[in-house]
């Protein structure tokens, strides 16, 4: 029997999932008060083009990220977070609230480097648990 994630159905129901977040998160920020219906198009296009991306770049992306060493993943985030923070202080300068927007950046990159490890230690811990209990 074929995994979940491996059945042709399976695809499209998350591709309807897709397009059913995007729809429903374009209409209940009802920015069509606001903007007018075509931002929130603009908005369900691009959401929509996100998800989809998503869906299309897992099945390459992921393999191919656990296969390289645990050193060059490392190095990979590390660069990143250098990229967009050399981006947003480059694209901060001479602006009025510029201490305040680049301690911002900073403060956002942090959390999503504390938030990206506390999930490598809860899922080793749950795995280490799940393996204990499961007794494999």
């Amino acid at each position: 029997m074929a995994g979940v994630g491996q059945s042709p159905d399976w695809r499209w129901l998350m591709l309807a999932a897709v397009i059913l977040a995007a729809f429903l998160a374009a209409v209940s920020l009802n920015m069509q008060r606001f903007h007018g219906w075509s931002f929130i198009i603009l908005c369900f296009v691009a959401s929509l083009l996100g998800g989809v991306g998503y869906l299309w770049a897992r099945d390459r992306v992921l393999p191919s990220w656990e296969r390289l060493p645990k050193v060059r993943r490392l190095s990979l985030i590390a660069l990143t977070a250098a990229i967009v923070l050399a981006a947003r202080l480059i694209a901060n300068r001479h602006n009025p609230n510029e201490a305040f927007a680049d301690l911002m950046v900073f403060m956002g990159v942090l959390v999503a480097l504390a938030l990206f490890g506390l999930y490598r230690i809860l899922s080793h811990f749950l795995e280490s648990s799940h393996t204990r209990t499961s007794g494999r």
